[in-house]
């Protein structure tokens, strides 16, 4: 290769990186009902891994406290969706984060 070529190729590498590394995961906005019903989906099939996560995997009594809150406030926010209320992407990007245990 020439000494144009690879600056070209340079140039073009340094104006990529930084568009990569900008970039944020995109949540849905339940403006749309296929995203409202993919979220609640996704909420309530959470609600139920952390059902049977605090009844069956977990021995340790605050680990199932942890996965029971977890599930509730799932709960909630399915209800609050439901309902049409408004919620902010934070609470649902925390909500769909789900309960992190040291292991």
């Amino acid at each position: 290769m020439n000494t144009k070529s690879i600056r070209i190729v340079t140039l073009a590498a340094g104006l990529v990186v930084p568009a990569a590394a900008l970039a944020q995961p995109v949540l849905p906005s339940l403006s749309s009902t296929s995203d409202r019903s993919s979220i609640v989906a996704k909420l309530q099939q959470q609600a139920q891994m952390d059902e049977l996560e605090a009844k069956f995997w977990s021995q340790e009594p605050l680990t199932q406290q942890d996965y029971y809150v977890q599930e509730k406030e799932d709960r909630q926010l399915v209800a609050r969706i439901s309902a049409g209320e408004q919620i902010s992407p934070v609470e649902i990007e925390q909500a769909l984060k789900g309960v992190d245990t040291d292991y």
